[in-house]
Parts: structure tokens; C-alpha cells; sequence
């Protein structure tokens, strides 16, 4: 049926062809000059008509085309594929006389040349032969398939700079729908000269649902406000997991220094919606670990880790040399920064996202690489120094507790963290969750 609808407008840019032609014939009978004028005419658009028609064969991701390109198409590889088959036989009954079986030995000059010619004609008539199968239209499809990920960068790069793109709640579904390493590939790669256009419009978005933002209802800033979170949450840890892609420094700098301000961190960090506490803690934290192996600091990247630390400046510059003393500064006031609120309203997805970021901040790994053994040593590293003294991680013990035991249901009788009384002196039970999921699961 799909060959039936083709013809319709192949019959009827035929009659349209034979018209014209009919009509030059006829000219030709009445003034010379004018069947030239028109004759001239036609032929361009022959000529325009007939590079319409190949183009598809030569670039198959070509926008052009005209109903005959399908007709071109089986031609044009028909006629290379047979052309193709005849040095591929000539080729095979040369190598078979002139290159013995050699039983794996190593091949001599002249066995790797004709071995190379062959392969290489070899693969020009087998790709030939798939395009003679799959036709236009699926040699289309698989070629867009096989393009490199360049392409699908530029095509999105291309489509954040329309003008339906700068409404909020598109860009909001865009950054939502898009994976990680493709956010940091767009965070990374400036799609004009200078700037960056995946990176405004997260800025603007983010900048819209800040706190104290109006002409938003509530949930519409919370959504708003986690999308951008976890966009950022995805950019700063890929530079820390060895898969994906990783960010560049420069856009590092620029999540601290525009997007990290303390100025809304510390608004975020004290919300009331517990998934914006946690998200922003999380990458925050991840962002410190990034800065810690840095050297030298500069004076704005040690006032920021002041804040996000809580440690004076000059501790943190003392620590620099010896970066598990950093670490666990670092880690110790994530823990006590996120568990010191109310936990008893995280969602299962906020639990696998602290434990996820605890285990990055322990040096367990994360995802894929996640070393279980490694996060139960640091979680009792973080006991030990609560209990010799640290009565602020002390405090937070029973809610890292309720967290392990929620993530880790199935070691829950045999956990290595004690239960202690919270600020208030109740001492935490194990926390409820309608389902269950393992750590490594979480994307």
C-alpha cells in the first residue's frame, strides 16, 4: 500500500514533466525564441529535479528528496553493488593463489595487502547489499541510529536555541527527560561562540523557583526547583564516578560560583521540602570532595568550603595535605547537615540518594562500582568519632541508622549501626517504606 501512495505524486510530476515538454514542442512551432526561453527554463528545473532525486543516495540523512529518489536508490546501489562484486571475485581466486593457508604464521607484505583489499572491498559490497535490503527509508532510520553522539548534541543544541524552548515548563520537561552524561555533554560543549545555551536556560530556570519566588503555586516551584537540583546533582558527580562523561573544570567553577551561591544554598538547605534539603546538600558535598583535591585554592573556593564545611578556613587549609583528614570533614558535616533535620518524611528515593552520596564521600564507589564493605567501614569510622566526643554527629547516629536500615532492609537485625536518642530523646526505629531497593539500582 505504502508503494501505491508513493506513485500517486510520481504520476502526477510525470504528467507536470510531460506537459512542459509538450509545451516547448509546441512553442518551437509558433517563435523560435520563446521555445528557447521556456526550453532553458525546463531544463533547470530538470537539472534541479535530478540532484534532488540522487541526493539521497549520496547523503542518506539528506532533507531533500523527490518521489523517484526510491527508484535512484535501488539503481544507484544495485548498479555499485555489482560493480563492487566483480574485483570481489577477482580478489578471492588472486588470494587463493597467492596467499596459502599459512596456519596462523605471520603473513608476509603481500598477504596483508591483498588481505586488506579484500576485506575493504568486502565491506563496500556487504553495505551495498544492507542497503538494497533495508531500502531508503530503513537506511534512513539506521543511519541515524549509527550517528555519533556529535550529531545528537548538535541537534539539541540546535533545538534549545528555538523560541518554543524558552518557555519554563518546556525547558523544565527537556532537562527532566535528558540523560546525565548528555546534560554535562551540553554544560560542556558552548553552542555559540562564548556561551553556553544549555547553561542560561538552567540558570533561568533555576533563578524562577528560588525561594521567596512569586507567581508560582508551591508545588510548582518544588518541581521546578528538583529538576534543576538534579540536573546539577548529575553534573557534579559525574566528575567524580569513572563512567560517563566528565565535566570540564571550567564548568565546575561556573556550578559553584552561579549556581552553588551561599546565597541559596543556605535558603535551600533549610526548606521545608526534604527532597530540596538532601539534593542540595548531596551535590554540594560532591562539589567539596572535587575542591579538596585541588591545589593551590583559590581565596573564593576556601571561603566557599568554610561554608558548605562548617570548619574555619584555616583548618580546612591545613588539611589540604592530607586528603582523608579533608574527607572526612567533609563527610561528617554532610551527615550532620542533612540528618540533623526531621528524616522521618524522606521518600525511599531520598534515602538511596544520601546513601548514595555517603558512599561516594567514604570513597565506596558509587552505582556500579559501590563497595559495600568500604561504606560499612566509613559509617563505623563516623560512630567511632561520634562517640569519642563529636556530640553533634552523636545526635544524628539514630537517623543514619533509619536510613541504612530502610536501604539495607534485608541486614536490618544485624546492623552495624547502634540506635542512640535523638535531640529530643526518642530513640529512632526503623524506618517504613512502602517498597524496597538496592543502592546499586539508583540512576
Amino acid at each position: 500500500m505504502r508503494l501505491v501512495v508513493e506513485m500517486i505524486p510520481t504520476l502526477l510530476h510525470l504528467s507536470v514533466f510531460l506537459f512542459l515538454a509538450g509545451l516547448v514542442i509546441f512553442f518551437f512551432t509558433i517563435h523560435r525564441t520563446t521555445a528557447i526561453v521556456v526550453l532553458i527554463a525546463v531544463g533547470l528545473l530538470g537539472v534541479a529535479y535530478l540532484i534532488l532525486t540522487i541526493f539521497p543516495c549520496i547523503h542518506p540523512n539528506s532533507p531533500y528528496r523527490t518521489p523517484m529518489s526510491s527508484i535512484a536508490w535501488r539503481l544507484w546501489h544495485t548498479f555499485t553493488f555489482l560493480a563492487a562484486s566483480l574485483p570481489q571475485w577477482i580478489l578471492k581466486r588472486l588470494h587463493t593463489l597467492l596467499v596459502p593457508y599459512n596456519l596462523g604464521e605471520v603473513k608476509s607484505l603481500r598477504q596483508r595487502k591483498f588481505t586488506q583489499w579484500l576485506d575493504g572491498i568486502e565491506n563496500v559490497v556487504n553495505k551495498h547489499r544492507q542497503c538494497l535490503r533495508d531500502g531508503l527509508r530503513e537506511s534512513i532510520v539506521r543511519v541515524a541510529l549509527d550517528a555519533p553522539d556529535a550529531v545528537d548534541l548538535k541537534a539539541l543544541a540546535w533545538l534549545l536555541k528555538r523560541p518554543a524552548l524558552a518557555e519554563k515548563s518546556r525547558i523544565q520537561d527537556f532537562i527532566a527527560n535528558t540523560p546525565g552524561d548528555t546534560i554535562v555533554q551540553l554544560m560542556s560543549v558552548p553552542t555559540e561562540p562564548g556561551r553556553v545555551i544549555f547553561r542560561d536556560h538552567l540558570l533561568a530556570l533555576l533563578r524562577s523557583c528560588t525561594p521567596g519566588t512569586v507567581g508560582l503555586d508551591e508545588d510548582a516551584r518544588r518541581s521546578r526547583l528538583l529538576v534543576c537540583l538534579d540536573a546539577l546533582h548529575r553534573i557534579v558527580k559525574a566528575s567524580i564516578t569513572i563512567y560517563g562523561v566528565s565535566p570540564p573544570e571550567s564548568v565546575l567553577r561556573d556550578v559553584r560560583t552561579n549556581f552553588a551561591n551561599m546565597g541559596l544554598m543556605r535558603a535551600l538547605w533549610a526548606d521545608a521540602d526534604p527532597s530540596v534539603r538532601l539534593i542540595s546538600r548531596s551535590f554540594c558535598a560532591l562539589l567539596a570532595r572535587h575542591l579538596l583535591r585541588k591545589c593551590p585554592l583559590e581565596e573564593s573556593e576556601l571561603a566557599w568550603l568554610q561554608n558548605v564545611m562548617g570548619k574555619p578556613s584555616n583548618t580546612i587549609y591545613n588539611s589540604l595535605d592530607d586528603v582523608a583528614k579533608a574527607d572526612t570533614m567533609n563527610l561528617d558535616s554532610y551527615v550532620y547537615g542533612v540528618l540533623s533535620y526531621n528524616t522521618d518524611d524522606l521518600t525511599l528515593r531520598d534515602a538511596i540518594i544520601f546513601m548514595d552520596t555517603l558512599a561516594t564521600l567514604a570513597g565506596a564507589g558509587s552505582q556500579a562500582t559501590f563497595r559495600r564493605d568500604i561504606l560499612e567501614e566509613g559509617i563505623s569510622s563516623l560512630v567511632q568519632r561520634a562517640e569519642e566526643g563529636d556530640r553533634r554527629l552523636l545526635e544524628v547516629i539514630g537517623n543514619l541508622s533509619k536510613i541504612y536500615d530502610a536501604v539495607f532492609p534485608s541486614d536490618a537485625s544485624g546492623s552495624r549501626i547502634p540506635n542512640y536518642p535523638d535531640q529530643q530523646g526518642d530513640v529512632h526505629g526503623k524506618i517504613e517504606f512502602n517498597s524496597r531497593i538496592s543502592i546499586s539500582t539508583y540512576v
